[in-house]
């Protein structure tokens, strides 16, 4: 199949995943902490209430993923993916032309799905269609595709000047259903057993037990950053359009996402974690203890290349706990975290009623770290 040829060493579907991701998490997911400011000021939203809708797509987003945990199997990876981009482009159009914060948080609950019908479902077309040497680069390519979105994302949002978020999301939502054409004659439909719905693996197991505690911590504290950041680093500044330039940067550091693969077979899980989960929580320590101009942009650095490795080791991580259904346990991986970031928003935010930006991040931190004493079991170099 055409999807399945390799062009300068890099399979088509990595082509294909990496512009999904970008409009898919660059634009919905971590857009959303961009464009913030923006929102509160059209919408009059407090920070807490925004919040509360950063949690709620995020419950989309655990809902799309049970969808795929449950019907991949009977259905195939290209369903979901072409309706997590139609859910994408719908949502933020909708969005981008709401009247009030009620039609906007509606479109981001929409568009909240997409992540979780998408992301996924390129793990199995990855397994099924990519030569074992290639997948997990591939895998990690398809990761840093959010990377790539959100720099597009912050270069729209500069060029167009700040209060432009319309505009923006607009672009997003049209691009989405440009790539959704590209998907469908792209992706080719797989013939699956109607026997095969429901994922018949052992879920819960003594090698999972890491991967899900980990994941959940990862949620709350990810979701969390995305959502506040960029305002934090806004409102100390104080400089114009500063909050796209420091997305912008986070974006650009998140490319080492590209390398998390190579890491893992050069020096194995244990040590890659361990050095990726260090660097992540430094990131949220630095808000902490300095408020400077370049305090904040190290904290970008080190955060979208933490962020970005970690993310692009999760489906290598489920894949080694989930070998014969990588999938069906990336899924499950997914919902897991996003029970973290469903009350990470929400719960950090409501602390901005009664203390400030940078005692939030430290508490993120302190909960961040506690992902070191979960590094995977084994220090196996992944080949």
């Amino acid at each position: 199949m055409p999807f399945a040829k390799i062009k300068a060493g890099i399979p088509l579907i990595s082509i294909v995943g990496l512009l999904s991701m970008a409009i898919v998490f660059g634009f919905v997911r971590y857009g959303y902490g961009l464009l913030l400011p923006d929102f509160q000021a059209d919408f009059n939203l407090t920070k807490t209430t925004l919040g509360v809708i950063s949690s709620l797509s995020f419950l989309s987003f655990m809902g799309g993923a049970l969808l795929v945990t449950f019907f991949i199997g009977r259905l195939g990876p290209r369903v979901f993916i072409a309706t997590g981009l139609a859910a994408a482009s719908i949502g933020l159009l909708i969005s981008a032309f709401a009247p009030n914060g009620l039609v906007f948080a509606i479109g981001c609950i929409i568009a909240g799905f997409c992540p979780g019908l998408c992301w996924t479902p390129f793990s199995n077309s990855v397994s099924e269609h990519v030569h074992d040497a290639l997948q997990k680069r591939s895998l990690a390519v398809i990761s840093t595709g959010s990377s790539l979105g959100l720099a597009v994302i912050c270069l729209l949002y500069i060029a167009f000047s700040s209060g432009s978020w319309r505009i923006v999301w607009t672009i997003g939502g049209v691009g989405g259903l440009i790539l959704l054409a590209v998907v469908l004659k792209t992706i080719p439909t797989a013939r699956y057993s109607r026997t095969n719905g429901r994922p018949h693996i052992p879920l819960f197991q003594r090698k999972s037990i890491h991967l899900f505690t980990a994941a959940i911590l990862f949620g709350m504290t990810e979701a969390t950053y995305w959502t506040y950041a960029a305002d934090f680093a806004q409102q100390v500044l104080n400089i114009a359009a500063f909050n796209a330039v420091f997305f912008l940067i986070t974006g650009i550091c998140g490319l080492a996402g590209l390398w998390a693969g190579d890491l893992v077979h050069r020096i194995g899980f244990r040590k890659s974690f361990y050095l990726t989960v260090g660097i992540y929580v430094s990131s949220m320590v630095i808000l902490f203890a300095s408020q400077s101009a370049g305090a904040i942009v190290l904290s970008g650095v080190l955060f979208g290349a933490s962020f970005m490795m970690y993310a692009a080791f999760l489906p290598i991580w489920s894949a080694d706990v989930y070998p014969h259904a990588p999938a069906q346990g990336f899924s499950v991986t997914v919902v897991i975290l996003n029970i973290g970031a469903i009350i990470g928003p929400a719960l950090f935010g409501s602390m901005l009623t009664f203390t400030s930006y940078k005692w939030m991040f430290l508490l993120a931190a302190v909960i961040a770290c506690s992902k070191l004493l979960l590094a995977p079991r084994s220090e196996a170099r992944l080949k």
